[in-house]
């Protein structure tokens, strides 16, 4: 799956929303190996049109958002 590997350090929250949201920019397309597209089909080698690629919309470029939800322990009774 990924290649970039970040650490996160979960600490829950002292107050406030129970929602966090974080975002990491500018991983490259591995779906056209950021270059934003394609020449031609790739089930038709002989197409020379380039083609945007469907992933990341020829940008080449892909942005993750991770969302963290924060609820409380359900706790066991002993």
């Amino acid at each position: 799956m990924s290649s970039k590997n970040q650490l996160i350090f979960l600490e829950a929250p002292l107050y406030g929303g129970l929602e966090e949201h974080i975002v990491s920019r500018g991983h490259r397309c591995l779906y056209c190996y950021g270059e934003g597209g394609f020449l031609g089909d790739r089930s038709s080698p002989n197409d020379s049109e380039w083609k945007i690629c469907p992933v990341c919309e020829g940008s080449g470029k892909m942005d993750a958002e991770v969302t963290i939800k924060w609820k409380p322990s359900k706790m066991e009774k002993k």
